[in-house]
């Protein structure tokens, strides 16, 4: 598993600030980390995906974009 790059957020999230990035990329997640962290505040995620507790690293990045306040609207993760 690689973590998550200054790409991989913009792509999946859009652009953020600088610090908001590092701090995304230094918490080890992987990109399917970053999807999960989305599907989670996504009031449309399926029940499945809720079902078991997040990971400590999926919970940071909840934070982190709770905190750049991205509209769940523009959030659309592929679950696979």
């Amino acid at each position: 598993m690689t973590g998550i790059s200054r790409r991989d957020i913009d792509a999946l999230v859009g652009t953020v600030d600088d610090m908001i990035a590092t701090e995304m990329i230094g918490t080890g997640a992987s990109a399917a980390e970053l999807v999960e962290a989305m599907a989670r505040l996504d009031e449309r995620a399926s029940q499945a995906t809720l079902g078991s507790s997040p990971t400590r690293r999926v919970r940071r990045l909840i934070d982190l974009l709770l905190a750049v306040s991205t509209p769940a609207v523009r959030w659309q993760p592929e679950l696979t």
